[in-house]
């Protein structure tokens, strides 16, 4: 049995980024950038008016004669000469000629003549001048970026269609155990609903990971055997739920290792989650999940989720951690490393009620996973701790 520490620093040295692909920008949410993007255009391409207001060739005097009106998207080929002015809305090019844009508020109109009063208006004042933004030929956003909406925006703004990113990796989840009931029925004796493999889809769709398999076996050689090998065929990362412990119907692991999956490790000092397996084929990588849901979440959360954000091409890969102090005493009840599910606010970290590890309703409520090294006794109220934000 190995430490979390150890755990996490054998896996994790062994996982490389995916391979690269060109994807359309509107596919492009949550990849990351394997490459630089220079911007192809100056942004904005031309000066553009910042406010509703009217734009103004300066001279000495308060009163400007109106030529003329340009909106957004107008083609600004009006000509403007000293004490001359048009109308300009936000966002509308600002013609050649002009010094700056008076915002409305300011203007006094009549009989086709403005009247500024005692404003001084300034060069350039409201104007967002060519390449202000960025200029042609700029690193617009740099390898390894993250893309998220405003990413999104961003790119699009520049006129880009399509980036190169780190593909992701195919993933597939097998759920085992002769107890297991489909949702929707009523439940017959002895019976549970399934719901590890609902669970982990749920959180690999919040990375932009679709699982392209899930399977529900019963605990059968055979039907296991064939199952396994035929996803492991077809996956980039294979997370099994159930079965890894030591029972008499505990036959993942045997399975695994007939199938040449080579073990990375077997079973970590944490609560919960101890009987967790980690192996790999060639460059794919398979999980062993314990059946519990809470130690399957656990599980996924702390080694399974930053595997893969690895392989999508993150630097930073782990779940956001930081130490805040807990809002009452807490037992370690454990002489391993404990991972307790939290209430994480501005005033501190609350454990929650129900950490065992068949208990869900906790994890439901909670935003944090409390982390007490195996090292850690138990702590004090008001005590620093570390936590790892879901």
């Amino acid at each position: 049995m190995i430490t979390v520490e150890e755990a996490k620093n054998k896996l994790l040295k062994r996982i490389r980024m995916s391979s690269k692909e060109l994807i359309g920008i509107d596919k492009a949410i949550g990849r990351v950038l394997c490459e630089d993007i220079y911007s192809p255009i100056s942004l904005p391409s031309f000066n553009q008016s910042a406010m509703d207001g009217y734009a103004l060739k300066l001279h000495n005097r308060k009163k400007y004669e109106l030529i003329g009106e340009i909106k957004a998207g107008d083609n600004p080929k009006i000509g403007i000469k000293k004490g001359q002015a048009v109308r300009i809305f936000t966002g509308a090019a600002v013609p050649p000629d002009a010094d700056c844009v008076v915002i409305q508020e300011k203007v006094r109109e009549k009989n086709k003549y403005i009247y500024i009063g005692d404003y001084i208006p300034k060069r350039n004042d409201n104007i967002r001048l060519i390449g202000s933004h960025i200029r042609k030929g700029d690193i617009a956003l740099k390898k390894g970026t993250g893309l998220n909406p405003a990413a999104i925006g961003f790119l699009t703004s520049l006129g880009i269609k399509h980036i190169k990113s780190y593909k992701n990796p195919v993933v597939s989840i097998v759920t085992t155990g002769n107890e297991l009931q489909q949702a929707g029925k009523p439940l017959t004796a002895g019976k549970i609903y399934e719901s590890n493999s609902f669970a982990l889809t749920a959180a690999l769709q919040e990375i932009g990971i679709h699982p392209k398999f899930t399977a529900q076996l019963r605990d059968d050689k055979k039907i296991l055997h064939s199952t396994i090998q035929r996803l492991l065929r077809a996956s980039d990362v294979l997370i099994l739920s159930g079965g890894i412990s030591v029972g008499k119907y505990d036959l993942v692991k045997e399975t695994l290792h007939k199938l040449g999956v080579r073990e990375i490790f077997y079973k970590v000092a944490q609560k919960p989650g101890k009987p967790l397996f980690a192996g790999r084929k060639g460059s794919k990588i398979i999980f062993a999940l314990p059946g519990n849901p809470a130690a399957t979440l656990v599980c996924y959360y702390e080694y399974v989720y930053p595997v893969i954000r690895k392989m999508q091409g993150f630097s930073e890969y782990f779940m956001s951690k930081k130490y805040v102090k807990t809002s009452e005493v807490i037992r370690k009840k454990t002489d391993r490393a404990y991972f307790l599910k939290g209430k994480a606010t501005y005033n501190g970290v609350l454990p929650l009620d129900g950490q065992e590890s068949y208990m869900m309703k906790s994890f439901a409520e909670a935003n944090s996973l409390i982390y007490l090294p195996l090292e850690k006794g138990d702590v004090k109220k008001g005590e620093d701790v570390e936590v790892h934000l879901l």
